[in-house]
């Protein structure tokens, strides 16, 4: 963020002024953002998935579907609706939105022997129209980018909010609260927890990626950058906290419902586990807008 604010110059110019053998440094920063930018356009790609399929009287991931038997992922586990708040005694269990994720949205195999299939052609309808987005948000650079950030950073966390509001009430919430919050001082004599917390670190606040030192370029030459770093990092420390609340709460239901341990619900972390979670809490909602709208239309008729 300094180096960018000092010398008001993009990645590639910054570096060169500062010694031409380090103009490389910038093309490399350039191509890691592009690499970044393909895995968060999949992402998008998801999400915006998840939006089209939400426009529903019954949400899809909120039941279990019937031919999910006939999947060799399911074949050993007992699907439990999202919906319901019925305590599930049965070992293996999984919850509707896991399995929704994993055999309707990822198509998931059991083996790769089953082959990997083809390509979903919502899901790549979904990822070029994510493209197109984010070509149109950054076309201008900081001229369309800075108007779209402003709902683009603000209303995100009305959704986490209502997402808290929502995961904190459920059956259960507290115990996966307390499994989040709660540390195991053991861990961290294992170097790998501190290699995953760097990582965390350096991918969440973008680090060494450039956009920093791009979108600092354009900030005065005296601007309080100690300030922007502070604000930054801060928030970025709150949103993954908020977000930890809201998944861990919705886990600790999960758990609840299934009578398992927490760290039993879901055997997979990662990002993934939003496209899990997250739906879960929506399920319970006991009604939406879109979805009073549709019934209150289908009555009138």
């Amino acid at each position: 963020m300094c180096l960018g604010q000092f010398s008001s110059r993009g990645n590639v110019k910054m570096f060169e002024s500062i010694a031409p053998i380090l103009k490389g440094v910038g093309f490399g920063q350039l191509i890691g953002t592009f690499s970044v930018a393909t895995y968060y356009c999949s992402l998008m790609a998801l999400t915006l998935y998840y939006l089209i399929h939400s426009f529903t009287a019954n949400l899809p991931w909120s039941q279990c579907d019937p031919a999910w038997s006939d999947s060799s992922w399911i074949k050993n586990l007992t699907c439990i609706p999202s919906k319901t708040n019925d305590v599930s005694k049965l070992n293996n269990s999984v919850s509707s939105s896991e399995a929704w994720f994993r055999l309707e949205v990822l198509r998931e195999k059991a083996d790769i022997e089953d082959g990997i299939g083809y390509p979903n052609w919502e899901l790549t309808l979904c990822l070029l129209c994510s493209w197109t987005v984010t070509f149109c948000i950054c076309a201008k650079g900081v001229q369309s980018s800075g108007k779209a950030s402003y709902f683009l950073a603000i209303f995100p966390f009305v959704i986490l909010f209502c997402l808290l509001v929502r995961s904190v009430t459920l059956e259960g919430a507290g115990t996966g609260i307390l499994y989040f919050v709660r540390p195991d001082w053991e861990k961290l004599l294992d170097a790998k927890v501190w290699y995953s917390a760097v990582t965390q670190c350096f991918f969440s606040l973008n680090i060494g990626f450039g956009s920093v030192t791009m979108y600092a370029s354009y900030n005065n030459f005296y601007h309080n950058v100690y300030r922007d770093a502070m604000v930054v990092t801060t928030l970025d420390t709150m949103t993954s906290f908020l977000s930890g609340l809201i998944i861990f709460g919705i886990l600790g239901n999960l758990a609840y419902k299934m009578d398992v341990e927490v760290s039993e619900v879901v055997k997979s972390g990662g990002t993934g586990l939003a496209f899990i979670s997250y739906p879960e809490a929506i399920a319970r909602f006991e009604m939406v807008p879109w979805v009073r709208s549709y019934h209150h239309h289908h009555h009138q008729r």
